[in-house]
């Protein structure tokens, strides 16, 4: 794979007991939820009330807060979480949630032998040249129209939308904010 866009619209939907997750991506492509994979991108409504989240032994996971405001509560410690703020935690943790209005965020979670190679919330252009091209560059575009260009190609990303691409050949021009992801895959 060189790169892909997955629009919001193709997005694999999934029910867990808080709401409905949507799979950007997983790797290596064709795995599911319920094998091993290396890594999968998602975001996830939580509904008002309190929930367990998820057990992921072995992996590592990283959520961003979208909308709301919520209330983690990871191996007997509080965590709030405002929107575009973020948190780490295992995937061995025992994690419950609790929020009284509908939140929306973007979860990863990776194999231990996953490197995070970046992370950022961005709100300007990006050029895609300081990321690692012996990675996989996710790109999650929050909100407003974004122009993309990959190998030359030109495309609009739309809030929702996700671009995955390989190597680093690719500008995103826009404003509004998006979360970009590298993964080092060995």
């Amino acid at each position: 794979m060189d790169y892909k866009i997955v629009k919001k619209a193709n997005q694999k939907e999934r029910y867990w007991a808080g709401g409905i997750s949507k799979e950007l991506y997983i790797f290596p492509d064709g795995s599911t939820i319920n094998d091993p994979f290396n890594f999968r991108v998602s975001t996830a409504t939580i509904n008002p009330g309190e929930y367990k989240f998820s057990d992921f032994k072995g992996y590592k996971r990283l959520a961003v807060l979208l909308s709301g405001n919520v209330k983690l509560d990871i191996d007997g410690r509080d965590y709030f979480l405002e929107p575009y703020s973020h948190i780490f935690f295992s995937g061995d943790s025992h994690v419950n949630t609790s929020c009284d209005v509908e939140c929306i965020d973007f979860n990863l979670i990776y194999k231990d032998n996953i490197e995070l190679l970046d992370f950022q919330i961005i709100d300007y252009q990006f050029y895609g040249e300081p990321l690692s091209n012996k990675a996989i560059n996710i790109y999650y575009n929050i909100d407003k129209v974004k122009h993309l260009t990959v190998n030359k190609n030109e495309y609009i990303l739309e809030p929702g939308d996700t671009l995955i691409a390989c190597g680093n050949n690719f500008h995103i021009e826009g404003d509004g904010k998006g979360i970009l992801l590298s993964l080092g895959i060995n």
